[in-house]
């Protein structure tokens, strides 16, 4: 219950910071999240145009075929009379004829005083054509200095209800007409703003825009009015801005600023395009016009009219458009609903709380495969939101309470499995050593319980004549406080080389490598630090000597082989130990330093597994007490021994292994009257012995028969 309580108030802590950076700094992650927004789009991909919209390009095509823009009017006035003459439904023009044509004769002759013919007018041939066809003209607004004082006509009436002090509508201070002959001629005209977030991405366009005390409608929005029948809209406030526009029954949701949030239908080309140079020349098929919301716009790269998409980096202006009157038509509308707010906090919320319950009740290993399944549920949670209820959720904050949740279970399992560690070591810290807590605490229980065999190589150190060395310093606390003067620094030896300690038997040291976790080289570690206890112990004696009076010895033994490991003992005391036949030979071989003169002793086993290069020389071949198999052993020395001694050892053990007893024996006496050492002595004397028993009677095989 106390892990479950901690979870509740880390979750409500990242709730709370979480939703005090949402509602003080929204505008700061706005742009991200509408980036994973765009991501959404292309994970649902195009989806089919049913609506009868088709867009007249003013392409590359075109203008190769028809000449650079802008063409003269009388060209523009064909093109719009082929499209009415092909029954179009409507015709809207993305583009403003804001200047006199200077290609029209009429223009060119007015530089001429003197000349009185007759000759056409473009811009009044264009007019004539506007006014006979039905086509919508186009216009924008502007923030910059325009000479334009007129305002734009249009034959229904904009209400607005509920208005506001504050006015939310976009109010621009100018605006760019077409000429009064063209304005006027057009029986309605719409504005194509666009807005641009941030980075340039057109995610919505502005449906109405206040005038000079007036709102006007887009050009998309005019030509669906149009075809509607609708003599009046209504533009819809609520207390935090205009809510939606009314016509005809269609209710179209917006943004507080009037903005339509566009349900692209798909990447470019998603609409019908057909060439203005087809359209000119009458190569298209009637059906393809006939009763249809036609948009003439261009796709050029040269005239500037590219548009960024969540779709396409370049998506022609017109086609943007096609989008509105598409979304208009089929109803498919995404918007931020007027609670926007207080739905994004209730879905952060909801995830945190969520997330953190789920965690409270999770093995570790279901953590991350519970992250995955929640972040696939909030994905589908949001694209139902977004494409099936056409409502605007935030992405960015519900993912990272998603990920903050996660962090935040993984910060607290691990502060929980520190303090379970903690009181682990203290429940166990008096049954089992260091490393079998660790162990406990990274492995499950019943793996560390269960006994397995595993190859380990066994170290085992004792002080020679301890006995005396007690007798000598008399007073139990000095034997204690010597005992720890020098088993300090040699276990320190063993831990710094990953070995285990196993226990203390008196002034003996078990200890063993490769387990309770792996070690690579585990042999070389233990004679590496077998060599080094052997080198501290000479600074060590010194300090000893001030101390104490006393000096010691070791000897060491060392084998490598498979041992039985577990936690053993009684219900009410255990140790985490090893036990077999190997870790009772590698305790004899340290027995035998002392018959041999050796420091270190190590199998042949070890050495076989011996990486590095260690002075080694073989020492005798035996059987040591309770094993009937014989075995090698071999001495690494401290020293480099001289050559000459080397090789004539070698030699000398060779002689004595190929029975050559009487060679053997002239080898090794000059071995001990150069070399004085233990183990020539010892050879020495078993060479006699040979030929004293005789050699039928010989055994060259040493056989124990003490520990």
């Amino acid at each position: 219950m106390k892990k479950f309580w901690w979870r509740i108030a880390t979750a409500l802590s990242i709730i709370f910071i979480l939703s005090s950076a949402y509602l003080l700094l929204p505008q700061t992650f706005l742009s991200l999240d509408n980036r994973l927004r765009d991501f959404l789009f292309i994970l649902r991909g195009p989806i089919a145009v049913n609506t009868p919209i088709v867009i007249v390009d003013i392409d590359e095509k075109s203008l190769k075929t028809e000449g650079q823009w802008p063409w003269s009017r009388n060209k523009l006035a064909q093109l719009i009379q082929n499209l009415s003459d092909a029954d179009a439904g409507i015709i809207g023009l993305d583009m403003v004829f804001s200047e006199e044509d200077k290609r029209s004769p009429h223009t060119i002759v007015s530089n001429f005083p003197s000349f009185h013919g007759k000759v056409d007018n473009y811009d009044e041939i264009l007019a004539k054509t506007i006014a006979s066809t039905p086509t919508i003209g186009g216009y924008f607004f502007t923030h910059d200095q325009s000479e334009e004082n007129r305002t734009p006509l249009i034959p229904a009436v904009f209400v607005e209800r509920n208005t506001n002090e504050k006015k939310y509508i976009i109010s621009p201070e100018h605006l760019v007409l077409n000429i009064p002959l063209l304005q006027n001629a057009f029986y309605s005209s719409g504005f194509f703003n666009s807005t641009h977030d941030e980075g340039g991405m057109i995610r919505r366009a502005p449906l109405v825009i206040r005038y000079d005390g007036t709102v006007y409608p887009a050009l998309a929005l005019e030509m669906v009015r149009i075809f509607t029948g609708a003599k009046q809209v209504y533009v819809n406030n609520s207390a935090t801005g205009v809510d939606s526009i009314d016509l005809n029954g269609l209710h179209i949701p917006t943004d507080r600023f009037a903005h339509l949030m566009i349900n692209y239908r798909g990447p470019q080309n998603s609409f019908n395009y057909i060439s203005a140079d087809d359209i000119l020349n009458g190569a298209f098929k009637r059906e393809d016009i006939a009763g249809k919301f036609v948009l003439v716009g261009t796709s050029a790269v040269g005239l500037s009219d590219l548009r960024a998409t969540p779709y396409d980096t370049a998506m022609p202006g017109v086609e943007v458009h096609a989008n509105i009157i598409d979304n208009l038509l089929v109803q498919d509308f995404i918007a931020l609903p007027e609670n926007t707010e207080i739905i994004d906090l209730l879905v952060i919320a909801a995830v945190v709380i969520l997330m953190m319950l789920l965690f409270s009740f999770a093995n570790a290993w279901a953590l991350l495969p519970l992250l995955l399944a929640m972040g696939y549920g909030l994905y589908l949670f949001l694209m139902q939101m977004l494409f099936k209820e056409g409502l605007v959720l935030n992405i960015l904050f519900p993912s990272s309470a998603l990920v903050l949740s996660f962090i935040a279970a993984i910060l607290l399992n691990y502060i929980v499995s520190i303090r379970q560690k903690k009181i682990i070591m203290a429940i166990f810290a008096k049954k089992v050593s260091p490393t079998v807590m660790n162990d406990l605490i990274q492995n499950r229980s019943e793996h560390l319980l269960k006994p397995r065999n595993r190859e380990v190589t066994v170290f085992f150190s004792d002080i020679r004549s301890f006995t005396e060395i007690s007798e000598k310093l008399a007073d139990p606390e000095r034997v204690i406080t010597m005992l720890n003067t020098y088993m300090t620094p040699m276990v320190e030896s063993i831990t710094q080389h990953q070995g285990t300690i196993d226990k203390f038997i008196g002034d003996a040291v078990m200890a063993y490598w490769n387990a309770p976790v792996e070690v690579p080289g585990h042999a070389d570690k233990a004679v590496a630090s077998a060599l080094q206890q052997r080198h501290l112990l000479q600074g060590l004696n010194h300090e000893l000597k001030q101390q104490f009076d006393v000096r010691i010895d070791i000897g060491i033994g060392i084998h490598t082989g498979e041992v039985t490991i577990g936690e053993m003992g009684s219900t009410g005391r255990s140790d985490y130990t090893i036990i077999g036949d190997n870790v009772n030979l590698a305790s004899r071989l340290e027995g035998l330093t002392k018959i041999y003169g050796a420091s270190i002793i190590i199998s042949a086993q070890t050495k076989e597994q011996l990486r590095d290069n260690y002075p080694i020389r073989s020492l005798d071949i035996v059987r040591v007490k309770g094993k009937e198999k014989a075995v090698e052993i071999f001495e690494v020395l401290e020293t480099e021994q001289s050559q000459e001694e080397m090789d004539r050892y070698d030699t000398a053990l060779a002689l004595y292994r190929d029975k050559k007893v009487e060679e053997a024996l002239v080898a090794f006496e000059w071995l001990q009257q150069n070399f004085s050492s233990t183990l020539y002595q010892l050879y020495k004397e078993r060479c006699l012995h040979a030929l004293d028993v005789g050699m039928e009677s010989f055994d060259f095989i040493t056989t124990m028969q003490t520990k």
